[in-house]
């Protein structure tokens, strides 16, 4: 495999910093409409972490600094859940399985909610979760993340695959 260069790594981490900070930040400017680009955070960080680890994590902590000035509880949902969840997904569905992927994903972002709902105070589901025990709220975070991190990984995988296909790539592709 060929050196990267440099400046196209910093080039493409940029790019995708950009793309997660406004989709990560759309909520905030398109109030209602917002809300269904948000979730589209995860696909650049994922993107650069499948590239390259630390280009990954390059990308998420940017895009949490940047979206600080923009709107702080927006930079916390990231870091906690859309951010985490795509450093998770881009680090280990190549590199080690679909499965161990799906698995580790959910369980950082089900911990990432609670955290969110117990330590920071943004309910995540509302009132559903916030006023129950620890347990039963870790159970419907738990349910809800290993559906919504098995479409992401499934996603993602074909994603990818396609991007692979037509080399988008390049050279860029170190597992």
């Amino acid at each position: 495999m060929k050196k990267i260069n440099k400046a196209r790594i910093v080039s493409v981490g940029s790019i995708l910093t950009a793309i997660a900070v406004i989709f990560q930040s759309a909520p905030v400017f398109l109030p209602v409409i917002g809300l269904a680009f948000s979730p589209f955070s995860t696909l650049p960080i994922a993107l650069a972490a499948f590239l390259n680890r630390s280009l990954g994590i390059s990308v998420y902590v940017a895009t949490a600094f940047i979206l600080t000035f923009i709107y702080i509880q927006e930079a916390i949902i990231l870091i906690f859940t859309t951010g985490l969840l795509g450093i998770t997904i881009g680090t280990f569905l190549y590199r080690k399985g679909l499965f161990v992927s799906i698995l580790f994903s959910s369980l950082l972002l089900s911990l990432g909610m609670v955290f969110l709902t117990y330590f920071v105070g943004i309910a995540v589901f509302g009132n559903l979760t916030s006023t129950g025990p620890i347990p039963f709220t870790f159970f419907i975070f738990f349910s809800f993340s290993l559906i919504y991190a098995s479409i992401w990984n499934i996603c993602l995988r074909k994603f990818i695959d396609y991007l692979m296909k037509i080399k988008a790539f390049g050279n860029a592709v170190s597992f």
